[in-house]
């Protein structure tokens, strides 16, 4: 990814967006570094184990859903210079003792509605659904969908409606996972 910073913004320059063809790849990459990252959270002995026994670990698979949300946040926004700052946050009804349920959900948060973040959304969560059903664990088998990203504006957020309204919540309040640069000085 680009890591050139624009200096009148202080942020990552645009990234293009991949092409059709070229999508599959970059989300393979995403998940083969979140895979990593995970890995990199681990004990060093038990590091180099077969995927098939690290999946049994909570830890790991939490790492690895973590990773994944921060590449995702990071590419969304590298493809989408707009963006303002992006969130995650959990299913209200999904009990906090329960293993991960293969789902991501995305809040980003942006100064207006964009049609290209929902495209690139739906495009992201059709190649990281055939990724991780390839990692061959049971809960993303039967998956037809595994990423949800949702924008919320400024106005939204200002007046606690619509997306906005869940960072007044007592549960499940979003969680920030990738926030623009501000310029200093």
């Amino acid at each position: 990814m680009n890591e050139s910073y624009n200096e009148h913004w202080g942020r990552s320059a645009e990234v293009p967006v991949p092409t059709a063809d070229d999508f599959g790849q970059v989300v393979n990459e995403i998940c083969e570094k979140a895979l990593n990252d995970a890995k990199e959270q681990l004990h060093p002995l038990i590091r180099s184990a077969e995927l098939t026994r690290l999946r049994k670990r909570s830890e790991f698979v939490e790492a690895f859903r973590r990773s994944l949300e921060k590449r995702i946040a990071q590419s969304l926004a590298a493809w989408q210079p707009g963006i303002l700052a992006v969130f995650q946050f959990d299913d209200p009804w999904m009990d906090k003792h329960q293993a991960w349920d293969g789902s991501i959900h995305l809040l980003v948060k942006v100064a207006r509605l964009s049609q290209a973040i929902k495209t690139l959304g739906k495009k992201l969560d059709h190649s990281l659904t055939a990724c991780l059903k390839q990692l061959g664990w049971s809960h993303f088998h039967e998956r037809q969908s595994i990423l949800e990203v949702q924008q919320v504006t400024l106005n939204e957020l200002r007046h606690g409606t619509s997306y906005g309204a869940m960072f007044s919540a007592i549960y499940s309040v979003p969680v920030e996972v990738w926030r623009a640069k501000r310029q200093t000085g």
